[in-house]
């Protein structure tokens, strides 16, 4: 009996040790997958500041949440979320799919980086999230622009853990945003606009869940064409940049700006 009383003792301390090994990990755990997986979507890198999971509560908090520039755009991150909550089913921890009620993101900005060419870097990132690079016949202009961070998630074979597993969301809400519109290092060209607010509701309800990756489309593209339409189109957001551009920069001061600065300023003016 002595025997059997130790030896279920040692199997609680057992139980409990790998209890608490899985519930001191699981916020690492989530960082990871959120960095990897965000990475393989945008086709850049993707980090995350912190990661806190109250399973108990079902309630977890998002921090540092930051998007790249695709290569050729600034250092600067092309997207700064602000703090992302979430309110899980707890009954649902173990299934798949994991149901969440709810994901608020707050506050999150966006910046709009024009290039010389026209074109700009949440062109190349809609580009990346939906994943051209498959089509064949697109052309060099349409084809993603991975950075080195992406391809190194790329030639990874093995999964982060817990990326195989699916959710369903019922509500997706993204307030307070605002996108920024630049031409690199010209006085006067800033100008920033409000992003309307966004909600999604029933992510993955329709297909038995929602992977990662599925649900990082979903919010890259809502939050990019919301940071795209927030003036009505992206024609109209650079026209705006241009009148600004106009009444801060004469002929001769556009003639004596140089380089990639100098071709955008051009591209956007007409000139």
């Amino acid at each position: 009996m002595r025997k059997l009383i130790i030896g279920a003792s040692v199997l609680l301390a057992v139980i409990v040790g790998g209890l608490f090994y899985l519930f001191s990990s699981i916020d690492g755990i989530v960082k990871t997958v959120i960095e990897r997986v965000g990475t393989q979507v945008t086709g850049v890198k993707v980090s995350v500041g912190s990661v806190a999971i109250r399973v108990s509560e079902g309630k977890a908090a998002i921090k540092g949440l930051t998007v790249a520039n695709p290569p050729g755009f600034s250092a600067n991150p092309a997207i700064k979320f602000g703090e992302v909550a979430v309110s899980l089913e707890t009954t649902s921890l173990n299934s798949n799919p994991i149901v969440i009620k709810e994901i608020l993101i707050a506050s999150p900005a966006v910046a709009l980086e024009v290039s010389p060419n026209g074109g700009s870097n949440l062109d190349v990132l809609r580009r990346n999230i939906s994943g051209t690079d498959q089509d064949k016949t697109a052309t060099d202009g349409e084809k993603p622009v991975q950075s080195d961070a992406a391809k190194t998630e790329a030639a990874k074979t093995e999964p982060a853990k817990g990326a195989d597993k699916k959710v369903t969301i019922d509500r997706l809400a993204i307030t307070g945003g605002q996108v920024d519109l630049a031409v690199g290092g010209v006085p006067g060209a800033a100008t920033t606009a409000k992003i309307g607010d966004i909600e999604l509701t029933g992510i993955g309800r329709d297909n038995g869940g929602a992977t990662p990756v599925q649900v990082g489309q979903e919010i890259m593209n809502a939050l990019i064409s919301g940071a795209i339409n927030s003036s009505g189109s992206l024609d109209g957001v650079l026209g705006n940049v241009a009148d600004k551009i106009k009444e801060a920069v004469t002929d001769e001061k556009l003639k004596a700006i140089t380089g990639q600065a100098g071709e955008a300023l051009k591209g956007v003016l007409g000139k």
